[in-house]
């Protein structure tokens, strides 16, 4: 009896993928293990250049007559391991099907099924309907089945169809003849899923078989950032993110941004931290809120893959909760922080910086300039600010009123820091995501007057600035952006945006009736939890946990994040659609005392578009988006088009401003010089006149 449809089935990256990136990440996996077995004694050059005769014998088994215009022939890997041995006579060919043996034992090792499509065939079964797969493979069938085997027994237990064993190829139609001759079916009654745009889709739909490309194997936009194809770092750096994704079918679009960059612009800033803590005998690393979450979350992992003897433990804190701690005496420096506009400053954040709310500060202020500042939530102009702090010095009230909040938050502080533990060993390591290190200034100023030994070295993935408040007792170390690194500054907000957490603010600390000091949050973060940031936290650890496995069974893996950072940085500045729109819902607020929380990046009408483009100053601008790449990804196509104009407009300003108007001032000072010269030139004249005529009139 004739079947009515059969399904058929690719094999590879379309039921099974790779742990790597891609196939190629098996051969690099394989040239690492004839590094490690030195037992083998094979010639350097071999070991060496692995790749290389690798693809040649492939090229010149599939290609006979040298050229690719020709049809590629089905390929045993029998034929290609032979071909190496023609090449390397001397060579004991029992070495060489040693190498086989490898090549099959790691793509075993590194396989892994992928579910939507093994679910798809199951339900096929279930069904009562044929299955049968179809795969251009260089292994033969039964190599093929045992590999299947390891990952699912109702696809090993499938008819399969594969070229080496046929001597006929998807790629030529000649296998997709075979089957359908082999299973006595017309080509209607085959229905095809396969990953080969050529092969799975445009053959058989010529055969006319209805046939179906799967695309869900090949990397993603994130993913190809940090590949290169014959690095075994970067196949293993992109193939954890690609097996996160594989892995999970339904994970929302968090995770995958937790998996696919936040893991991976994290997880070399983590592991160096760790190393460099081992190194300097910093047994207990604490790990700063709320940044920090993440960081710790990956430190775990990582220490637990690698069986780490460290202490990680997070530490409530931020530069909101650090700072007025650290204030002994109003000056200069505490000048700076309180006038620090992010980016804006009003009365009201003025005054939260200093723990009073805005209407106290407002009381002790000089009726004069109590006249000036009658909106609490207004933005202060700079100069006016910078008469407010002068205030602070002077007027008694309001100098102790900040000094006794600072005394009554540092004890507290204090004793927070006491019950973690921060006092009890030796030195002390910190991470943090960075930018000026001013919270941790602040951090061992006050420790410092606790425990005068103290020593503190902080870890940041990124420092602006080193200050001279910096030591040997108080040591920082940049990672990823280091001070005077200009052109990496404007990455630092969309990294933060990375650096979730899911709780709110750090504010302050409070003493519990039992005794225990605890933080004092701005909220419970629930609009964070809203977001999904337990989502992203756990694709981020299961990143990390991925890679340190993959990572630590290749001994001799070089690790090259230094060289991987510039592209993922750039896909900040390019964001794809799914970063723009996942990240650029985050609600966000600039400065640590700014309660309004917005969308890091919103998606804009056309109105807003254009007051974007052309009306606003830059501290408006940035308070309708903070990241204008991801609001123009995210908005509809007229108010991208407006949006685009922005460069366009901005430069416009900068020409007036530095030509136009610069030609104008040029040429006014000109003219200025111009009348100058002319009035003392008639000056000059009139004094010649005038002593021709006095010499005239002397003679007799």
């Amino acid at each position: 009896m004739t079947r009515k449809t059969v399904f058929s089935f690719g094999v590879f990256d379309t039921l099974v993928t790779y742990r790597t990136a891609t196939v190629r990440g098996v051969l690099c996996a394989l040239r690492h293990e004839l590094h490690v077995r030195q037992d083998l004694g094979l010639p350097t050059r071999l070991v060496e250049e692995f790749l290389e005769v690798r693809t040649t014998a492939d090229y010149q088994v599939r290609y006979p007559m040298g050229t690719e215009d020709e049809e590629p022939v089905a390929v045993r890997l029998d034929a290609i391991y032979a071909r190496i041995a023609q090449r390397y006579p001397e060579v004991d060919p029992a070495l060489i099907a040693t190498i086989r043996r490898l090549e099959l034992e790691l793509t075993a090792e590194l396989l892994i099924g992928i579910p939507e499509t093994i679910a798809r065939v199951h339900r096929l079964l279930d069904a009562g309907e044929r299955v049968v797969l179809i795969s251009d493979t260089d292994f033969a069938g039964a190599e093929v089945e045992r590999l299947l085997a390891g990952i699912d027994a109702r696809l090993a237990a499938c008819p399969c169809y594969v070229s080496s064993d046929l001597g006929l190829t998807k790629r030529s139609g000649e296998l997709f003849r075979h089957v359908l001759q082999a299973e006595g079916i017309a080509p209607g009654q085959l229905v095809h899923l396969g990953h080969d745009v050529r092969a799975d889709r445009r053959m058989p739909r010529a055969l006319g078989i209805s046939a179906e490309r799967y695309k869900g194997a090949l990397l993603s936009e994130i993913e190809w950032a940090s590949h290169e194809e014959d690095s075994l770092f970067c196949q293993l750096l992109a193939g954890a993110s690609k097996t996160y994704r594989i892995l999970h079918p339904d994970a929302s679009s968090q995770a995958l941004i937790g998996a696919g960059l936040a893991g991976p612009l994290f997880y070399g800033f983590i592991r160096d931290a760790l190393d460099q803590a081992q190194q300097r005998g910093l047994r207990r690393l604490y790990f700063i809120a709320r940044d920090g979450m993440i960081f710790l979350r990956l430190a775990r992992a990582i220490a637990r893959e690698r069986g780490l003897d460290l202490d990680l433990r997070y530490l409530y804190g931020s530069r909101r909760a650090f700072r007025l701690p650290s204030v002994f005496e109003i000056t200069p420096r505490e000048h700076r922080w309180l006038a620090e506009r992010i980016p804006m400053l009003s009365l009201a954040m003025l005054a939260e910086r200093v723990d009073m709310t805005g209407e106290q500060l407002h009381a002790l202020l000089p009726d004069a300039l109590r006249a000036r500042l009658s909106d609490l939530d207004a933005s202060i102009p700079e100069p006016l600010t910078l008469e407010l702090l002068e205030h602070f010095d002077e007027i008694p009230a309001i100098r102790e009123a900040i000094l006794d909040n600072a005394r009554r938050a540092r004890d507290l502080l204090i004793a927070y820091l006491e019950q973690e533990g921060f006092f009890d060993t030796g030195p002390v390591g910190t991470v943090d995501i960075g930018w000026m290190g001013g919270s941790q200034d602040s951090l061992y100023k006050i420790a410092v007057s606790h425990k005068p030994d103290i020593e503190i070295h902080g870890f940041y993935f990124g420092l602006f600035h080193y200050s001279h408040y910096t030591s040997a007792r108080n040591r920082k170390s940049a990672y990823a952006i280091r001070p005077n690194h200009v052109e990496d500054n404007i990455v630092a907000l969309h990294t933060e945006l990375l650096a979730q957490a899911d709780h709110g603010q750090t504010v302050g600390y409070e003493r519990r009736p039992d005794g225990r000091v605890v933080p004092r949050l701005r909220d419970d973060g629930g609009h964070l939890r809203d977001w999904g940031v337990g989502e992203f936290l756990d694709g981020a650890e299961w990143f990390a946990t991925e890679y340190a496995r993959l990572a630590g069974r290749y001994p001799l893996l070089t690790e090259h994040f230094d060289a991987v950072l510039p592209r993922l940085f750039e896909l900040m500045h390019k964001p794809p659609r799914l970063i723009a729109e996942t990240l650029g819902r985050v609600p966000y607020s600039g400065d640590h005392c700014d309660l309004a929380l917005r969308e890091s990046a919103p998606a804009f009408g056309v109105r807003e578009a254009f007051d974007y483009a052309f009306r606003r100053r830059y501290e408006d601008r940035r308070l309708m988006t903070e990241w204008y790449e991801a609001s123009l990804v995210r908005s509809p196509p007229m108010a991208r088009l407006i949006l685009r104009l922005h460069p366009l407009s901005q430069g416009l300003k900068v020409l007036v401003k530095h030509s136009v108007l610069d030609s104008l001032k040029l040429a006014r000072t000109l003219r200025k010089h111009l009348r100058r010269f002319r009035q003392e030139r008639a000056t000059g004249r009139r004094l010649i006149r005038d002593l021709s005529a006095a010499r005239a009139s002397e003679r007799p």
